[in-house]
């Protein structure tokens, strides 16, 4: 491989310019190390910087281990508008990627992060209760292992993802997180066309030993994504506490308040559950190669601890177009929400990019 240098730019609709920048650089010295630098900004302003070192792991050192990675990087993430807040990562990360066999692969990440926390707020309002309640500053030692599994099922296939994650001393969180995931797909022949079925089903449970932080909890909702529900914005479909409005002196010196509707922050939780079955055939009228039409039904429930039972069941139906693209389907569905709380965050039009397990 040879040295690469890519930058690229853009410019959204309200004026605000966003770019990437990445510097890749093999065989550090004549070894077999290879480097990757990446800077990147957002709309909203954030920097966020990665350095990253790779190299192969030597055959018989460690059953099929491939590749050993170090990671050192500094993120500033925007949370979707419904979370209600911010986070700033500063993180530290060891990884071995491996494949067991043909189909079978398995990574291991140590990682070490500080996180800090800002509770935003909407425009005109102060910070739920509950959100200001949170640690503003926490710091994560964990170890995670992950095995994803892909098969083939006669004409169909078969994605199956498993995750463990504990997390202790010396920082300042502990906690067991435990995930799984399945994606299957058939064809099926029905009235003379051939018809594809999908079923996605995902799982989660975090076990913390005291309190819990939101960037730990699972959280609900959005186009895609393991936790994705169709027909709610991304963390719109979870427990939310109501934020409260800013003093009317407050308001005189914030022309873009916008205090006609009532606004919750998201809270996560510590269960979660979700199902995410469709039907698709090929698009005869859009002449592009592999769209297809898609019809779906989609529920998901997140609770906000094991203690605390009750939260609804959310569901949802709809249709929409697929497109392959890349190592997954980019589609645009509209959605239909069935069940749902007076405080979720509705999106019934959404582009979202359904990518399949690492």
């Amino acid at each position: 491989m040879r040295r690469q240098f890519t930058l690229g730019a853009n410019v959204d609709r309200e004026g605000h310019a966003c770019c990437d920048l990445k510097f890749f650089q093999p065989n550090i010295l004549g070894s077999s190390i290879s480097s990757t630098a990446t800077v990147s900004s957002t709309a909203t302003a954030a920097r966020d910087f990665a350095l990253r070192f790779a190299a192969p792991v030597p055959a018989g050192s460690l059953h099929g281990a491939s590749t050993a990675e170090v990671e050192v990087a500094r993120k500033s993430r925007q949370e979707a508008t419904a979370a209600g807040y911010s986070s700033i990562y500063t993180q530290c990360l060891f990884q071995l990627v491996g494949g067991l066999h043909l189909g079978m692969n398995w990574k291991l990440d140590a990682e070490w992060s500080l996180r800090d926390l800002n509770p935003t707020g909407a425009p005109g309002f102060y910070p739920s209760l509950e959100l200001q309640k949170e640690a503003l500053r926490s710091m994560k030692t964990s170890l995670k292992y992950s095995m994803s599994r892909y098969a083939q099922m006669g004409d169909g296939v078969l994605h199956a993802k498993v995750a463990m994650e504990i997390a202790g001393p010396p920082g300042n969180v502990t906690f067991l997180r435990s995930e799984a995931a399945v994606k299957a797909g058939l064809p099926v022949l029905k009235w003379g066309r051939i018809w594809h079925g999908h079923l996605s089903m995902g799982c989660g449970v975090l076990l913390p030993a005291g309190r819990s932080c939101p960037q730990d909890r699972f959280h609900l909702g959005g186009a895609s994504g393991s936790y994705g529900l169709k027909g709610f914005a991304e963390r719109g479909a979870e427990p939310r506490e109501k934020c409260y409005k800013v003093r009317t002196e407050e308001l005189k010196d914030n022309k873009d308040a916008n205090v006609e509707r009532e606004h919750y922050d998201a809270q996560g939780g510590e269960a979660m559950a979700s199902l995410f079955a469709a039907v698709s055939t090929p698009c005869d009228f859009l002449r592009v190669e592999g769209a297809q039409l898609l019809a779906f039904g989609t529920c998901g429930i997140l609770q906000r601890s094991l203690q605390k039972r009750g939260e609804k069941l959310r569901m949802s139906v709809g249709g929409g177009i697929a497109l392959p693209l890349g190592p997954g389907t980019l589609e645009l569905t509209f959605a239909q929400p069935l069940r749902c709380s007076s405080t979720d965050v509705l999106q019934r039009w959404q582009l979202g990019l359904r990518l399949q397990f690492e």
